[in-house]
């Protein structure tokens, strides 16, 4: 059973080697590892060239994150790891100190004596405190990822369709000197994020919760900031009008009084085009790993991707190769289980009007898809990792399972598109 960190119950396996605290070590290499002299994809899509976070996130290189940490907070981290504990992050001749470190995940849980997943927050003992502009960084484990290419190839789609989505890049990680391996380091959507991609930065940003937008379900989704006046109002009204009303032609209309009903259906498109099993339209298990915000400037909710480790590939389970693009999603893909669409995909495909909209922005996706080149970028990106994977200490697939994972994702690429078209052909 999937679960979310910050609300878990968490019973430590302590397994492998156990972490001692120290500093880090004094032969540690440079903070960046440079690969080929190749033109970034990530700085075309997503930096604009005053962006001190930019080289971050540059897709050339894998920036190399070492943290500090005393024993007293590793036993911390032990008994409650969702609590941030004091560390010194250093990169490269940078040193932030006393920033917030802590440890992520749902099914990717895992102690700070295995590949732990981690969550930095600059400012949660320094208030103002930042790094290179950010107040977040977020660096996933991968365990659910075999290729451990999924994420940056994912967000990177959704980019190239315009939309509002992490930068993302792989990054080495390091405690008291002791290597941790390989990470997804996943641009954090906060205040930051928001300011590069809205005019403006202070409206509600939510998260899932896993949850979905039904009757009575404004108080159980996630405010990320404001919460000193906790006004939820925006999302009750948006639940309200989205569960209103039939499924007819004026549907679409209603909804976009709340909802950007535009970008939704490029949102849920492009959940489509990644073959994402673990997100809101297409989840086969409850709503996930998603964020939507309440934009001031419109008024109107847009959704944000989170979570990408399980797109780019077939389901773990049923092996099903491709998502259908017009199918009502079942618990773990199972044709007995219980619907676990999400409820406004599911309105959206009862409405001949919303549907045939859908299908035209499927047509469009499938040409961003096509165009991202993104074939050229698994080569090249898993030609950067695959030595630092097969050095990764903690990594919890072989390396035959790891190249079995990067052909399994070269064949969703190759054939992800030609999937698509055949159910927008298929009669419906």
């Amino acid at each position: 059973m999937r679960r979310k960190s910050r609300s878990l119950s968490f019973a430590l396996l302590l397994t492998g080697c156990a972490v001692e605290s120290g500093a880090r070590s004094d032969t540690r290499d440079d903070a960046r590892t440079e690969t080929a002299d190749a033109p970034s994809a990530q700085v075309a899509l997503q930096s604009t060239p005053d962006d001190p976070s930019a080289a971050l996130f540059d897709d050339r290189v894998v920036p190399r994150f070492d943290f500090t940490v005393s024993a007293a907070d590793l036993s911390a981290l032990r008994r409650d790891p969702d609590a941030f504990v004091r560390a010194t992050l250093h990169y490269g001749d940078e040193v932030i100190p006393d920033v917030g470190l802590r440890i992520k995940g749902e099914g990717s849980l895992r102690s700070i004596d295995r590949k732990a997943a981690f969550k930095v927050k600059t400012d949660a003992f320094v208030d103002g405190q930042s790094f290179r502009g950010l107040k977040r960084l977020t660096l996933n484990n991968m365990v659910e990822d075999p290729s451990f290419l999924a994420e940056r190839l994912a967000f990177y789609v959704y980019r190239a369709a315009g939309l509002p989505a992490p930068r993302c890049n792989s990054a080495q990680v390091f405690v008291n000197g002791q290597p941790y391996g390989l990470y997804a380091n996943v641009e954090s959507e906060d205040k930051p994020f928001l300011r590069r991609w809205f005019a403006r930065a202070d409206g509600n940003p939510y998260e899932e919760g896993q949850r979905d937008f039904v009757a009575g379900s404004a108080g159980t989704f996630e405010l990320e900031t404001n919460e000193d006046t906790a006004d939820r109002s925006d999302l009750q009204r948006m639940i309200e009008v989205v569960n209103a009303g039939a499924t007819d032609a004026t549907m679409l209309t209603r909804w976009d009084a709340v909802l950007d009903t535009a970008h939704w259906l490029r949102f849920t498109a492009s959940e489509a085009a990644v073959n994402q099993w673990d997100m809101y339209a297409y989840t086969v298990f409850y709503p996930n790993n998603f964020r939507f915000y309440h934009d001031p400037s419109s008024n109107k909710f847009v959704f944000l991707p989170w979570g990408m480790d399980m797109a780019m590939k077939p389901y773990r389970d049923s092996r099903r190769a491709h998502i259908p693009v017009f199918g009502i999603a079942r618990q773990y893909d199972r044709s007995f289980g219980k619907v676990t669409a999400g409820v406004l995909f599911q309105r959206c495909l009862a409405s001949a009007d919303c549907k045939a909209r859908y299908a035209k922005v499927v047509e469009e996706l499938i040409e961003v898809y096509e165009d991202a080149g993104l074939e050229a970028l698994a080569v090249r990106y898993h030609a950067q990792i695959a030595p630092l994977v097969k050095a990764d200490p903690r990594k919890e697939y072989t390396e035959a399972q790891f190249e079995a994972g990067y052909q399994s994702l070269l064949a969703t690429i190759r054939t992800r598109a030609a999937a698509m078209r055949a159910d927008l052909a298929a009669p419906r």
